[in-house]
């Protein structure tokens, strides 16, 4: 959520005044005497530690004044506001001028603490912070006063100050439980931004590896920086799931959508080009690469980076074979305070509780994952009696610390995995059902939607809904799982679960029971039917790589069938390669599964030819479809509508190989197969009549072509409706005709009662309405009308940019005609 400042000049404070909570009574004599001076003060006395009403108080606060005092104890760096805050102002006074001359004018640091230790960022506050210690407040509120001088304008004049544009994943309303990890915070932001004057002159400004065992908080660290520095990324936060199976060119066709690029008829590559191209436009933005695999080469790391210069590279991973890769941070354990902080903020303990909180930290090492584990088991049992279980973990946590010992501190990892086990075992069964569920997917957020549809398959499943959100509040109850609010209509919920979750879940409990993948494979597989539609793939996007994870292994029938879906929804997005990989896999399932001759083997070996005559492979395709014509033949017979199916596509193949004659004498075995078996007013032969018309116009047979399009046309009328679409395919077959022979009179009343139906019937901006406007075009300029043409392309062209980019087909002949008629082009 972007929340702007209301005012767009001047300024409405004169003083941002921070500080924690807990230091109210120091700061308080501060802040009264600095409106002694009749300065206009903002602070607010309140605790809070959600990430929307942060940004609330920073841009309603923050944003509307020009100079922020913090009151810098040692209790400041450890408050998630303040550090917030501070960040906020730094970046837009940096920003002011990036060498730096008005930070110390805007930004006054007073330390109340005998040293400097906790001062971050070190290199801007050591050297220029006020020694507050037995200063009296009147004296520092006139060091105070004395900067205001000349100093003009409000931080959120400067730069705009909120929450941050978010692409990709789910934006998430960052964890309130996160802590700490100030200064290694600062440390990448001082990478990343390259002396903090990249991010204004447009220079590369490199790549950060964030790098540490599973279950430190990677993730949530980049999230969290993301958050708090968004500020300096006024382009905005995009975000990757890197992990291992994830798909880089469905990731970037979202981003191109979430940024108005057509992606329609687009293959990946122009895809990549065209979101290229936007990048470049934008200020600078923050590329979030997340969970990058161990096993990941230069190639890997290079493919997934941000593709402009103005973009900065953030990338977490547990592997440490790229460590010459820009400049890697090592992130450790928690701080002794940091996990403490994170242990007792769900249940504060009492002053006898205290020395158990601390046992539970030293036996768990501060490891962030396992602490936060805790911190919700300690709300239930009490410090003493979770303390009590670590002591003696029993021996499965042993094995799991084995199993987990590349994940894991070594002399904590048998504790590590005895809170994990522990809080396994409390679920109640639908908590237990949503974690089998996570650890059948992808290591990526789960659409709650899809976690209901599943439940709702699974034997006695009623209201999937509900019991999903039964779930998640038990798993989520046990900081097992991480709940993303939605972010509008079109973004709903959805759950994450840390991989080192998952992979207790299966050791503890074994894999998940037959029934729940059986469920997601058919939850999925009904989602994915929409892929042929490109319009649909913005709702797939999330599903894709939980379809993948399912389909990695094809044990049975149905998940070869997901499979088909996965595939089909590349060859609509135009990755023709990966749709082949994804037939392939189906041919040979179908032949493991089914045998050589099953009717759905054959269907994807005529998927699989069809993407290699896409990627221009003719001769494979031909080979193929041939391979499976025969069979097709034997199997089905030669009157079969698949074997007409598979006569037809081999035609196509051979018209592309320049074997024109093949093609026309199979499609007229074709049609004449067609008549007899399935009549002549059955679409299948109304289709197969259109084919070799085309084939007999284009080897400049224009009478026989029209003769049989005439039939075609007055067939589908009677058959289909004047308004079907095929019926409008025909007229417009029949139109070209006409023109190609020199009706151009004839063509002309075609195109005319052709538009005017597809604009009742599809609407003004379908790519077929835009088609018939370009085709009606053509034929008034051969008419003389050029100014009748004119209009028509001047009223398509904008249209057809808009709606569906500049690459398709449809767009480029448009801009061609534009460009003959004079029509300027946008």
């Amino acid at each position: 959520m972007l929340f702007r400042a209301g005012r767009s000049m001047g300024w409405d404070y004169d003083i941002f005044f921070s500080y924690a909570h807990a230091d109210g009574k120091a700061a308080l004599p501060v802040i009264e005497a600095l409106r002694a001076r009749n300065l206009r003060v903002f602070h607010d006395d309140r605790e809070i530690t959600d990430g929307e009403s942060i940004v609330r108080r920073i841009v309603e606060g923050l944003g509307r004044a020009r100079m922020l005092v913090a009151w810098y104890s040692s209790t400041y760096p450890t408050r998630r506001a303040c550090q917030w805050e501070l960040t906020s102002a730094l970046i837009a006074a940096r920003h002011e001028f990036p060498d730096g001359r008005t930070v110390e004018r805007r930004i006054l640091a007073l330390n109340p603490e005998a040293g400097t230790g906790q001062l971050h960022p070190a290199d801007i506050l050591a050297n220029k912070y006020v020694d507050a210690r037995g200063v009296p407040a009147e004296e520092l509120a006139t060091r105070a006063a004395a900067l205001l001088d000349g100093l003009a304008g409000s931080f959120g004049e400067i730069r705009t100050l909120g929450g941050p544009r978010w692409y990709g994943g789910n934006p998430r309303a960052a964890s309130s439980r996160f802590v700490g990890r100030f200064p290694d915070m600062w440390r990448i932001d001082e990478r990343l931004s390259k002396n903090r004057i990249a991010l204004i002159t447009g220079e590369s400004v490199g790549l950060v590896q964030v790098q540490g065992m599973g279950g430190i908080g990677k993730t949530l660290l980049a999230e969290e920086y993301a958050r708090r520095f968004c500020a300096a990324y006024p382009g905005g936060i995009f975000w990757l799931n890197a992990a291992q199976g994830q798909d880089l060119g469905a990731q970037r066709q979202g981003f191109a959508g979430n940024l108005g690029i057509a992606t329609a008829g687009l293959g990946p590559e122009a895809v990549a080009g065209a979101l290229k191209e936007k990048l470049a436009d934008l200020d600078g933005y923050l590329w979030i690469v997340d969970d990058l695999p161990p096993n990941a080469g230069s190639a890997d790391l290079n493919a997934w980076s941000a593709p402009t210069a103005n973009g900065a590279t953030l990338v977490t991973t547990r592997g440490t074979g790229l460590g010459d890769a820009g400049f890697v941070h090592r992130l450790g354990l928690l701080s002794d305070t940091e996990a403490y902080e994170l242990l007792t903020g769900r249940r504060p303990p009492r002053t006898d509780a205290k020395r158990a909180a601390r046992e539970i930290l030293d036996l768990l090492g501060n490891h962030a994952l396992a602490v936060d584990v805790a911190g919700a088991a300690v709300e239930m049992l009490g410090y003493a009696g979770f303390r009590d279980r670590l002591r003696n973990p029993a021996e499965d946590a042993t094995e799991l610390a084995a199993e987990l010992a590349d994940d894991l501190p070594t002399d904590h990892a048998r504790q590590i995995a005895a809170t994990l086990l522990d809080s396994i075992d409390r679920l109640d069964a639908a908590g237990l059902r949503f974690l089998h569920l996570a650890a059948l997917l992808a290591p990526a957020p789960i659409p709650l939607s899809l976690a209901a549809d599943v439940f709702a398959r699974l034997p006695g499943g009623a209201d999937g809904l509900a019991e999903a959100a039964r779930a998640v509040k038990a798993a989520t109850r046990e900081a097992l799982a991480e709940h993303i609010p939605g972010d509008g209509e079109d973004d709903g919920d959805a759950v994450s679960v840390h991989v080192l979750v998952s992979r207790t879940l299966r050791f503890h409990k074994g894999e998940p029971p037959p029934a729940m993948r059986d469920a997601a494979v058919a939850a999925l597989t009904e989602a994915m039917r929409q892929a042929k539609d490109i319009r649909t793939h913005a709702a797939l996007l999330p599903l894709v790589p939980h379809a993948r994870a399912l389909t990695e292994d094809l044990p049975e029938a149905p998940a070869a069938t997901l499979l088909v879906w996965l595939g089909n929804f590349n060859r609509a997005r135009g990755a023709y390669a990966d749709a082949a990989a994804d037939f392939r896999r189906t041919v040979e399932a179908g032949k493991r599964l089914l045998g050589n001759e099953h009717p759905s083997t054959l269907t994807s070996m005529s998927n699989l030819a069809e993407m290699l005559g896409a990627q221009g492979d003719h001769g494979g395709a031909r080979a193929l479809q041939e391979q499976e014509l025969a069979l097709s033949r034997r199997v089905q017979g030669d009157e079969h509508p698949g074997t007409l199916t598979s006569m037809n596509n081999l035609a196509s193949t051979l018209w592309a190989q320049g074997d024109h004659g093949g093609a026309q004498a199979l499609l007229e075995q074709v049609l004449a197969l067609s008549r007899r078996v399935l009549g002549d007013e059955h679409p299948h032969t109304l289709t197969s009549m259109n084919n070799l018309a085309a084939t007999l116009r284009a080897q400049g047979d224009h009478g026989g072509a029209r003769a049989l399009q005439e039939q075609v046309l007055a067939l589908s009328r009677r058959v289909l409706s004047d308004e079907h679409p095929h019926t409008l395919t025909s007229m417009n077959n029949l139109a070209a005709t006409l023109r190609a022979q020199g009706d151009h009179d004839g063509a002309r009343a075609l195109h005319e009662q052709v538009l005017a139906l597809r604009r009742r019937v599809q609407g003004d901006e379908h790519p077929d309405t835009l088609g018939s406007i370009s085709n009606l075009a053509r034929t008034l300029l051969h008419l003389g009308d050029a100014q009748g043409a004119r209009a028509l392309a001047a009223e398509a062209l904008p249209v057809a940019l808009r709606k569906y980019g500049r690459a398709p087909e449809l767009s480029r002949a448009l801009i061609a005609l534009a460009e003959h008629l004079g029509v300027p082009v946008p």
